[in-house]
């Protein structure tokens, strides 16, 4: 720890800026002065003593300097050094957001927390403030006029505090636009009654969950569109999911809303991991197996009723996958949705454990442009809730065979327009070939020849 002599008057002049700061009128040894920063907060007690400064020389310890230093970047966010000479003057520089307002804060945990009193503070426990950004009640025209758009890709969360209704906002377009990794909104019910929308939540690619308690009015806003183009991971309480041009009117907890109860999410999760060796494997677990390098990876909502290419989270892989595997754990759900699951995933040859998914409702392109698959074997699948099978193999020119029991069978009303839309190949068990006259979901059962053609070839026992 090096000890060096420096001018009294430079001690002196940084406890009269601590003192201006504070209004003040108490004394400061050198080692108190680094706390004595990290306490100002903006506002004063009085005018603040000023003393003269103080003749000669001492002796200091660098540490002293260097907790000074440290304390004044603490308030002022800057990543600057600063010579003895110079911390006066940068303390008396220091200013604070102080009043109420309505503000943004950046947490450093992610968080993008919206709350309304005076002064900055966050309720977020054990969090820091890592910037701040008041919010004009008028709201935005743009997206870049928010203060924190260009650190938008760090926002993990997003939460409006319970205080945040208070301070009036009028608009609420472009406040959230862009948070690409942002997975959930908490609070949402702080926005009823805002007039506008408009492209809230565009470009948030990531986002998974819009929680809000019951009873929120967003009708005022009602009239928007384009509000969350590109939310295609969004999941509301009963599965729905955004199309690009929904607007205010799915803010909703009801089958066509994207909105979910916090305290009553009865929705659940799994995972998928893509693995180097392209097999994907569909699981309850959220950790990659040991030793095994996963190449991408992350969870999906089992209700989820997603409706276009590359929402999973290894979308961008899509086409380097060989092998997808469903594991035995999947079995403990009470049922999930395979929508799009596999769509042109051209590489994809072989499909394992379709026997251990639970009541599969919709499948809507499931296995749509899967030109390398060859063979199916849904043996032990469980179709008895099925309700939309539309294009589900539909473009999968390659597959020849579809394996299943012999007593396979849709359930009543269920429907599959296109299901088997350019199977070319395809030819049942009793040798039904193809055509493509008949190709909806009357031909997904057994073969039985002239008296009873399909698609599906039963499997037996070996």
């Amino acid at each position: 720890m090096a000890v060096g002599k420096i001018q009294k008057s430079v001690l002196t002049d940084i406890a009269n800026a601590i003192r201006a700061q504070n209004g003040g009128t108490g004394t400061y040894l050198p080692g108190e002065m680094a706390a004595a920063v990290a306490a100002l907060d903006g506002t004063q007690a009085g005018a603040g003593t000023q003393l003269a400064a103080e003749g000669g020389t001492g002796a200091i310890s660098d540490a002293v300097f260097d907790a000074i230093a440290g304390a004044i970047r603490g308030q002022n966010g800057s990543e600057e050094t600063y010579t003895p000479p110079e911390m006066a003057a940068a303390i008396l520089a220091l200013a604070w957001d102080t009043g109420v307002k309505m503000r943004a804060l950046l947490l450093d945990d992610g968080t993008l927390e919206f709350n309304y009193r005076d002064g900055r503070s966050t309720d977020v426990a054990g969090a820091a403030i890592a910037g701040a950004w008041e919010v004009p009640a008028s709201g935005f025209s743009s997206y870049s006029e928010r203060g924190w758009n260009s650190v938008r890709g760090e926002v993990a969360r997003v939460r409006f505090d319970a205080d945040f209704s208070q301070g009036g906002l009028q608009s609420a377009a472009w406040l959230l636009w862009g948070l690409s990794s942002a997975t959930e909104i908490r609070g949402f019910e702080e926005l009823s009654g805002v007039t506008s929308m408009e492209q809230m939540m565009t470009s948030c690619g990531s986002l998974e969950s819009v929680y809000c308690s019951p009873g929120a009015d967003f009708s005022a806003a009602a009239t928007n569109t384009v509000m969350m183009y590109g939310c295609e991971r969004l999941v509301g309480a009963q599965g729905y999911v955004p199309g690009n041009s929904d607007g205010a009117e799915v803010l909703n907890h009801g089958g066509e809303g994207v909105l979910t109860d916090p305290s009553a999410d009865a929705r659940s999760w799994y995972w998928g991991h893509l693995y180097a060796d392209g097999e994907l494997v569909l699981t309850a677990d959220p950790s990659p197996e040991a030793g095994r390098a996963e190449v991408a990876g992350g969870r999906l909502c089992a209700q989820g009723r997603y409706d276009r290419i590359g929402y999973m989270p290894w979308g961008d892989e899509r086409t380097s996958v060989t092998k997808a595997t469903f594991s035995a754990d999947l079995a403990a759900y009470d049922f999930i949705n395979l929508s799009f699951m596999f769509h042109s995933f051209s590489a994809l040859s072989e499909v394992a454990g379709l026997s251990n998914l639970p009541g599969v409702r919709e499948a809507r392109y499931a296995f749509a442009n899967c030109g390398a698959l060859e063979e199916l074997d849904l043996s032990g699948f469980d179709a008895s809730q099925c309700e939309d099978l539309f294009y589900c193999f539909s473009g999968c020119d390659a597959l020849t065979t579809i394996w299943a029991d012999a007593g396979f069978a849709l359930p009543e009303g269920c429907s599959g327009p296109g299901m088997f839309y350019g199977c070319e190949a395809l030819i049942g068990g009793a040798g039904t070939a193809y055509d493509f006259s008949i190709r909806d979901e009357e031909f997904c059962r057994i073969d039985g020849g002239a008296a009873a053609p399909g698609y599906l070839t039963a499997k037996t026992a070996s």
